[in-house]
């Protein structure tokens, strides 16, 4: 049995569901995960990128180099909102000079590696992420 969002990844695959939404539509792409991922946005998120995803968080001005804007990620890639590349840094697995280390981003052990090891427990942290992700492509300019 396939775990994580690699395995979230090939079931959508496999179920035909990422067509032309990009990754999790069966999940991650109804309201309820978009709404999901608006909350989990404003506590792990918002504080360096901002309440609205323009990079102008409380903690903004304390950056050499302001926060990315978070609502312009599918105009930078030619209208095309770069799901897999947003999953791979929300998950720590593309390193963020300002979101620390992979071992402990800035959400700590929240979303990049869950504390409970139990059977289901990483299923819930990918699905938390595929909320989030879901939620910032929602919010495209």
């Amino acid at each position: 049995m396939r775990s994580g969002i690699r395995g979230v990844l090939a079931t959508c695959a496999a179920m035909g569901l990422v067509g032309s939404l990009g990754i999790g539509a069966a999940r991650a792409e109804n309201q309820g995960d978009v709404e999901q991922g608006k909350k989990l946005y404003m506590k792990y998120c918002a504080t360096c990128h901002g309440p609205s995803g323009t990079g102008d968080g409380v903690a903004a001005s304390t950056f050499k180099t302001k926060p990315v804007d978070l609502t312009m990620l599918a105009k930078q890639s030619n209208g095309t909102f770069p799901t897999m590349k947003v999953l791979s840094i929300v998950k720590g697995d593309s390193p963020v000079a300002a979101h620390g280390s992979r071992e402990m981003p800035v959400w700590g052990e929240i979303l990049g590696r869950p504390l409970d090891t139990g059977m289901y427990k990483q299923d819930d942290v990918d699905l938390k992420i595929l909320s989030i992700v879901s939620y910032l492509k929602s919010i495209q300019k």
